[in-house]
């Protein structure tokens, strides 16, 4: 029986070579974790590279056992050529991720610590790695652009589909607006000059600030702008004038000048005594007259006949 298979056969060498194969993938494979171990305290990234590496090692295991038990060396690097192919189509997300870090390696639409948004997701990045962008989520079920607290990670490939609207990259200052409706019968004007006087006063060292950025910003970017000073908008609204503050402000600090500047305001306008907020009211009043004609007190219809008995 042993003299029938020969160590010199084809398949008794193909069955050395596989083993030599694993044996030398599954040596590699221990000592790169035994030097992540040692080199890596993280725990969970300990996990995430171990089960990387032996993903890998699976990989390659497949890929040497093609080659050694093919038939024909040449039909090796066609087999290798579709299951590339199929890997390629199979994981084209992960592919154009993989693009999209390099996008951002090269190009930074954003980087860490920027504030960003990108298909309605909001938040600072924290982290950008091979195939993902984590951030720490704003806005959400919260008011405003304050952080909800959970971790959000979308996908690098983002970068290619959508546009990534940057809070921070080379102008450190957005707009914002607060809207204040009056009364017909308030002294609007005088509102109006209040607003003006109470956002000069908050946001005149952020309009110095933002002066010099926007001299620093042009060089790079075709960005204009003549007026940073706060102004207010005046509008003819349903129920009164709407009022809005038009202001520059820090993108982390929208909600706080919301506050103050709203705070500040409200109390001009409880002082100043002739200014009214408007809001939505429902008036019922007697139907005096008709529309048409005139009305039958007696019971009867319009323009005075008597309805029939």
């Amino acid at each position: 029986m042993f003299d029938a298979i020969s160590l010199s056969t084809p398949f008794v060498t193909r069955v050395l070579w596989t083993l030599v194969a694993f044996a030398l993938l599954y040596t590699i494979k221990r000592a790169i974790q035994h030097l992540v171990s040692r080199y890596i305290s993280e725990t969970h990234r300990q996990y995430r590279t171990s089960k990387l590496i032996g993903r890998l090692t699976t990989v390659l295991s497949v890929v040497a056992v093609i080659m050694i038990w093919s038939p024909q060396r040449a039909d090796v690097f066609t087999l290798l050529t579709l299951i590339g192919a199929g890997l390629a189509i199979s994981m084209r997300e992960a592919l154009l991720s993989m693009l999209g870090w390099l996008h951002l390696i090269v190009r930074t639409p954003y980087k860490n610590g920027d504030r960003i948004e990108v298909r309605g997701i909001q938040g600072d990045v924290v982290d950008v790695r091979l195939l993902h962008t984590t951030l720490m989520e704003i806005g959400g079920w919260v008011d405003a652009d304050q952080s909800t607290g959970r971790l959000v990670h979308i996908p690098n490939h983002w970068v290619f589909l959508d546009g990534v609207y940057n809070y921070t990259l080379g102008f450190n200052y957005i707009w914002n607006e607060l809207p204040f409706t009056v009364t017909f019968r308030s002294d609007w004007q005088r509102a109006q000059e209040q607003i003006l006087d109470i956002a000069n006063e908050t946001v005149k060292s952020v309009e110095e600030q933002a002066s010099r950025q926007i001299q620093q910003t042009a060089q790079e970017y075709l960005v204009h702008y003549s007026i940073l000073t706060p102004y207010v908008y005046v509008n003819v609204v349903e129920n009164g004038i709407r009022l809005t503050l038009r202001y520059l402000c820090e993108p982390r600090k929208r909600r706080g000048t919301a506050h103050a500047l709203t705070v500040q305001i409200l109390k001009a306008f409880q002082e100043a005594g002739t200014i009214e907020l408007a809001y939505p009211m429902v008036g019922v009043s007697p139907f005096d007259t008709p529309q048409f004609g005139t009305v039958d007190t007696r019971g009867g219809g319009a323009n005075g006949e008597r309805s029939g008995s």
